[in-house]
């Protein structure tokens, strides 16, 4: 994971971040946590897909309700 010094695109959270990983949640509040604006997941060596993970757009991720309609 590395920091990010401005916000994030929508379009760009698709390419930098890896959402099936299973570290994700930790780099998450990690960041969060340092109060970074953003970060990436691009060439990270901790990299594991979790089992199971299908990931989620950003898009469905940051508004679930608008999907439960």
């Amino acid at each position: 994971m590395k920091k990010i010094r401005r916000p994030l695109t929508l379009e760009a959270v698709t390419i930098h971040r890896k959402e099936t990983c299973l570290h994700y949640e930790s780099c998450l509040d990690q960041a969060s946590a340092l109060l970074w604006p953003s970060f990436s997941c691009e060439g990270c060596p901790n990299y594991v897909k979790a089992a199971g993970s299908e990931g989620m757009c950003y898009e469905k991720a940051a508004s679930p309700l608008a999907w439960e309609v």
